[in-house]
């Protein structure tokens, strides 16, 4: 599994042209990813301020959600005025039933796309995380 809490902000004059793009991307990738288990938007207290919840299979799920062609499709350069993903990990028993964010090696076989992603947005599990239940 590979969960994250994109914090998003968006600039001023942005906001309609930005929840059309969600509303698009979040319809598209329900409509063909399986690996997709929650993508979710929300607005922030702050203007311009939204945040995503994704979660996905495992991180290949993740990779190719990022590198698919409806992402890839919309000019986030107009409406973004910055992103930070960070990578989530939900506590045992109070984590909406997601599984644990796990961070597998590249396999040998990785495609070029993979690759790319791997490189864009790695995973780091950090040590804290680990025997924490």
């Amino acid at each position: 599994m590979a969960s994250l809490l994109a914090h998003i902000k968006i600039q001023p004059g942005k906001e309609q042209k930005w929840e059309a793009i969600m509303h698009d991307m979040v319809s598209q990738t329900f409509a063909s990813e399986e690996g997709v288990v929650r993508y979710e938007y929300w607005k922030g207290q702050e203007p311009n301020a939204y945040y995503c919840l994704l979660s996905f299979k495992d991180k290949w799920a993740f990779y190719h959600h990022q590198m698919s062609d409806h992402h890839e499709g919309h000019d986030f350069a107009d409406v973004l005025a910055g992103i930070e993903l960070e990578y989530i990990d939900p506590v045992e028993g109070a984590g909406g039933g997601l599984p644990p964010t796990r961070d597998p090696p590249l396999p040998g076989d990785a495609s070029a796309a993979q690759k790319t992603a791997q490189e864009r947005f790695p995973l780091s599990v950090p040590a804290w995380w680990e025997g924490r239940k």
